[in-house]
């Protein structure tokens, strides 16, 4: 007996000795580090473009007003259009009066429209991109629409495609509708456009993966526009760009979009190439000073300060690698990437089959599926590609034109 109690004693003796060990490496399976990000905002995210990565993010799923970071979604339409050959950047538009008398508000606008002139769609494209001029962006929607009402229904449909659900969308710039005139918005008076930051992510990815040559005006840190028969020269309000105040060397931002209203706060969406892939940043409302023009610039430098600082952009799997998944092997086609804190063993990363349109490619037997990485904490953005409608061509009774023909003929005789 007394050799059983000695024998149970030192089985209990090494357990505890092991269990720090064991408890170490369970918490180390997870992809995470202990510090936050101090982003001092209401909602907001830093995500990979390229795999749809989330690195980190705050009030993700909360819905609230976003300003004129609408304007991604309806240039994003302009873009389609002119893509599609519905007209041209050299095609000339006439702003309304009531869009050219809105240019006379400095609180609504800084770019000035006239009734009586013609512009450019580039003209007016890079002005609704680099300065978010509110009327620019009403003229394209006008050109691609008919009306910035029905403009609003093709943004909602375009989200609802993408998979984004409950979205807030009342007009095509941002604004509030009490800001806006009869006809340039729908629903209530007002009415404020609002997406969460995981609504806004699912658009920067769709938007930059069809149409990345945008970068190349989001990019301009000046606007050169046309006034009074000579050309004025604009600052970019994004003030990351390189020139721009709050620029770091090290950091290139290149994009995107900021957006500012009283219920939206300020705002911005921020995008820059880091480490061979594409770094997205989303701080909506950051807080501070109403005077302090530059917090949501420092808040969005805080994340991608804090994504160099505790992680990397490693390779976790080899082309050709296999990868096992409940007793099935995965054949990976590419190098993989990801990214993790600092010191993390790759090893510990487990990988399932993605249940939506992110993942990387790999073959099981003859089937080609997406798998992600398990056990990420931060997880990966709702994204889903736009649904392909087949157009089915219905069956009628009516005659064809050769049929008809014949009858004639015959009914003369």
């Amino acid at each position: 007996m007394k050799g059983f109690t000695k024998k149970l004693l030192l089985v209990l003796s090494m357990f505890l000795l092991i269990l720090p060990i064991f408890s170490t490496t369970v918490e180390a399976t997870t992809t995470t580090v202990s510090q936050q990000p101090e982003m001092n905002a209401t909602a907001g995210m830093i995500f990979d473009e390229n795999s749809g990565q989330v690195i980190y993010k705050q009030n993700a799923d909360k819905k609230v007003a976003i300003g004129s970071i609408t304007k991604i979604i309806t240039l994003y339409l302009v873009t389609k259009a002119i893509r599609e050959g519905k007209f041209t950047e050299e095609d000339k538009l006439t702003p309304t009066a009531q869009e050219a008398e809105m240019t006379q508000d400095s609180a609504l606008t800084n770019v000035r429209l006239d009734a009586d002139k013609q512009y450019s769609v580039k003209d007016l494209y890079n002005a609704a991109w680099i300065v978010s001029s509110n009327s620019a962006a009403m003229v394209l929607a006008d050109e691609v629409a008919g009306s910035q009402a029905k403009f609003v229904k093709m943004m909602r449909q375009t989200l609802k495609d993408w998979g984004i659900k409950n979205a807030q969308l009342y007009n095509v710039s941002g604004l509030n509708n009490s800001d806006l005139k009869k006809g340039m918005y729908v629903g209530p008076k007002d009415g404020e456009n609002k997406l969460s930051a995981d609504d806004i992510g699912v658009v920067v990815k769709h938007v930059l993966d069809k149409y990345p040559e945008i970068l190349k005006t989001t990019s301009q840190s000046k606007l050169s526009f046309p006034v009074d028969n000579e050309i004025k020269v604009y600052d970019s309000l994004n003030l990351l760009l390189k020139g721009g105040r709050d620029y770091q060397s090290g950091y290139e931002f290149d994009g995107l979009k900021t957006g500012t209203t009283e219920a939206a706060g300020d705002s911005f969406v921020g995008t820059l190439p880091l480490d061979n892939t594409r770094i997205v940043t989303i701080v909506l409302d950051a807080k501070g000073e109403k005077t302090d023009k530059d917090k949501r610039f420092r808040s969005t430098q805080k994340l991608v300060h804090y994504l160099k600082d505790n992680y990397e952009y490693k390779k976790v799997l080899d082309k050709g690698q296999n990868v096992k998944i409940n007793n099935k092997k995965y054949k990976v086609y590419d190098s993989i990437y990801f990214w993790l804190p600092k010191k993390f063993n790759v090893a510990q990363l487990s990988y399932t089959r993605s249940s939506d349109d992110l993942g990387f490619a790999a073959k099981h037997k003859k089937q080609t599926v997406k798998l992600i990485v398990a056990n990420t904490s931060g997880g990966y953005l709702p994204f889903k590609k736009a649904d392909v409608k087949k157009v089915i061509h219905k069956k009628t009774n009516q005659k064809s034109w050769w049929d008809q023909i014949v009858e004639f003929f015959n009914h003369l005789f």
